[in-house]
């Protein structure tokens, strides 16, 4: 079974939202999900993280996974504080090679419309290049992206004070790119599990390997 981890910033509760319908999505289309939250390091006035009680997540979480959903509010048209120290955190994982051929794809929110989103999902996916990742965009040739979401590089929502506008669309978004993305990362942690001959280290998987 392939297993997915969601990292999501969150003050005010919509990214955390977004994680639990990620986390329904994903557990329905069959694959085994750990939800976990980042350390705030950025907090205005006396607010505190609305996913307090959520695990936070750390090095362990990202090896465990065959693939990744990050989520993070647009901040000043960046991905937030939080986040970014998360993944500083691990800039030596990476460069270790430890997320090479990992499954990543990004969420963002904002409280208007053209506020970022596109620009922290295109931050998040520099990321997942950086990392060695396999990115997994909704891409313009899901119509169901197309008509409700409109961000071929990545999901993005804008907020009403805080909160999901429209949580029934949002979910239906995050249903119709999610399902995609675990099919894919199944399919990737299959080809990365097939066992190497007698005595020699298993290559990771190429590009032939996954497109053939």
């Amino acid at each position: 079974m392939a297993r997915i981890l969601i990292v999501f910033s969150s003050l005010f509760g919509a990214n955390a939202q977004l994680a639990e319908l990620a986390d329904t999505t994903l557990t329905a289309a069959g694959v085994e999900v750990r939800v976990r939250r980042v350390a705030e390091v950025a907090l205005p006035g006396d607010v505190q993280p609305s996913a307090a009680d959520a695990p936070l997540a750390d090095g362990a979480d990202l090896d465990w996974a065959d693939g990744y959903v990050f989520s993070s509010p647009s901040h000043t048209g960046l991905p937030s504080a939080s986040i970014k120290a998360f993944i500083d955190e691990h800039h030596d994982a990476a460069v270790a090679g430890r997320f090479l051929d990992k499954t990543f794809t990004a969420m963002a929110t904002s409280g208007f419309a053209h506020a970022g989103q596109e620009r922290v999902v295109d931050d998040l996916n520099a990321v997942a290049a950086a990392w060695g990742c396999v990115i997994v965009p909704p891409s313009t040739a899901n119509p169901i992206i197309n008509k409700i979401n409109g961000n071929p590089y990545g999901l993005s929502f804008v907020l009403e004070h805080g909160k999901l506008a429209d949580r029934k669309l949002a979910e239906e978004a995050i249903g119709a790119h999610l399902a995609r993305f675990a099919a894919v990362t199944a399919a990737i942690a299959t080809l990365s599990e097939r066992p190497a001959p007698s005595g020699q280290r298993k290559p990771p998987p190429t590009a032939a390997d996954v497109f053939s």
